[in-house]
């Protein structure tokens, strides 16, 4: 319905205007057809006062013209067979401009107070909705039968029996259809889901039972009269809390019409009364138990808005939380793998070594596999950063560094800085020809580097001494004696030239300077 209120506002004045009077007429008649309790008697509610509280809401003040022609033309039918002896159709006057008066009361207080949104979202907005209705329509009321009065169309001792009945009339019937309008239009007609519809069918057939129960198949006697309206609360309140407030209205509607269609028939628990007294008593009947389940359904809604509101909030928070705690172990992580890096050389730092050390330790014992190890030193380093300054010392440390991790190419074997310019290389179930193979490799990267050294005396450009070992750490009690064994070859390397490398247990020949 929202997406059909704008086309209908953009149309012209006049042809809206046309539309709202032949509407209101229209919905007038209906309401005579069936809200009546019998022939020649007022409706028990008039649908015609809400639908134009709504069509001025939703269309503006634009359209009071063509409310006002409306009123007169339905009024004019009514009071058709009347005229004769009055003053003209002042009567019929008086009563149209009842109606626009209250139409633009509550146009205006609900403007105020309300705005664009629903009256019915949540409790403290129905109470003022239903105290709108009933200030607004008594208003009208008010005019309406004065203007009967001072015309001789009432007589001046009916005046306060015809004010209260015109009054439960209008009040009630805006309350109940201003609302189903009002619904509609800010809600929509959205079908609920499979499940939900076959609760709603068996809601409304017991709805429909136990008012028809009452109202039509109950034929009370004087000593079998009993308050059964009043069953059908627990029913609504029913609505409130398992649907919407539209399902409420529907059910409100449901139990209009049968209350009516039993009672006019000679059902329910309103007779013995006058037909006035019937209509008094019907008219209020429905205006409570539509106060009560406005009341009780806006209270639900706004409880379930809130609970809704909450929810996501704790969504939100939640997520909140999963990304700071995720910003977390992510810096965490940063942090631990920068705490296991070398900042100079952007290798593993001995710490990091030494983790790895351990756990390959233990894992070459439960396998029974052998360890491998390279204990690397640059040969005359510190005549290297003599000469050339820390900054390149820094520098070819970093290049040197590079070349060794890019030559040892397997993921699960680890070069990291052991301590000031010696390097080390952990080489994972790697043979004894497997450490040499490597560590070939790697004297011929750092050659390739051709970083010009003129301290050296083992070649003019920045050269390795490399110390190789091999364990079986099921043989072996502590993994230091690897790292002694290859340091110990490391020291043999140095003092027989520099520039090579020499694996415990195998003796291989010096390296060529060139």
């Amino acid at each position: 319905m929202r997406g059909v209120v704008p086309t209908f506002s953009a149309m012209p004045d006049w042809l809206a205007m046309v539309l709202v009077a032949a509407a209101y007429c229209l919905v007038n008649w209906l309401g005579q057809q069936a809200l009546m309790l019998e022939l020649d008697m007022d409706s028990v509610v008039w649908p015609q006062p809400g639908f134009a509280l709504v069509a001025m809401l939703l269309l503006g003040w634009r359209v009071w013209p063509g409310l006002l022609l409306g009123a007169l033309l339905s009024e004019a039918w009514r009071w058709r067979g009347a005229l004769d002896g009055m003053h003209g159709l002042s009567p019929v006057l008086g009563v149209a401009l009842g109606v626009l008066a209250q139409t633009l009361f509550g146009v205006w207080l609900v403007r105020r107070h309300f705005g664009r949104r629903n009256p019915l979202d949540n409790f403290s907005q129905c109470v003022a909705f239903c105290v709108i209705v009933v200030a607004m329509t008594l208003i009208g009321s008010l005019i309406a039968t004065t203007s009967l009065c001072l015309t001789h169309a009432l007589p001046q001792k009916e005046w306060v029996s015809r004010l209260g009945l015109w009054w439960l009339c209008s009040s009630c019937g805006t309350l109940l259809f201003g609302s189903v309008c009002l619904n509609l239009y800010h809600q929509g007609w959205r079908l609920p889901d499979r499940e939900v519809r076959y609760e709603m069918l068996a809601y409304f057939g017991m709805v429909a039972l136990l008012t028809a129960g009452i109202f039509v198949w109950w034929h009370p006697t004087v000593d079998t009269t009993y308050p059964l309206d009043m069953l059908v609360l627990p029913l609504v309140a029913w609505a409130a809390f398992r649907f919407t407030t539209r399902e409420v209205l529907l059910a409100l509607l449901l139990i209009l019409w049968l209350a009516l269609w039993g009672t006019r028939h000679g059902g329910g628990p309103y007779l013995g009364y006058s037909a006035y007294s019937t209509l008094i008593i019907l008219q209020t009947y429905i205006g409570i138990l539509t106060v009560v389940s406005l009341g009780v359904s806006a209270l639900v809604a706004e409880q379930r808005k809130v609970k809704l509101e909450l929810n996501q909030q704790q969504e939100l928070l939640e997520q909140q939380v999963r990304i700071r705690t995720l910003a977390l172990e992510q810096s965490h992580a940063e942090v631990l793998a920068l705490s296991r890096v070398d900042p100079v050389t952007g290798i593993a730092n001995r710490r990091s070594f030494e983790e790895s050390l351990e756990g390959e330790w233990r894992r070459a014992r439960r396998l029974g596999t052998s360890l491998g190890m390279l204990m690397i030193d640059i040969d005359f380093f510190k005549l290297y950063n003599d000469h050339y300054g820390h900054v390149s010392g820094d520098y070819c440390l970093r290049e040197v560094a590079q070349a060794i991790r890019s030559s040892v190419r397997r993921p699960q074997d680890l070069v990291a800085r052991y301590g000031g310019e010696e390097i080390v290389c952990l080489l994972p179930d790697t043979t004894s020809e497997g450490v040499a193979y490597v560590g070939e490799a790697v004297l011929d990267a750092v050659r390739d580097l051709q970083l010009p050294h003129v301290g050296s005396v083992a070649a003019p450009y920045v050269t390795i001494s490399i110390g190789g070992a091999n364990v079986q750490p099921r043989e072996v009690a502590d993994s230091r004696q690897l790292i002694e064994a290859a340091d110990r070859e490391m020291y043999r390397a140095k003092q027989s030239g520099r520039n090579r490398i020499i694996v415990a247990g195998m003796d291989l020949p010096e390296a060529d300077d060139a």
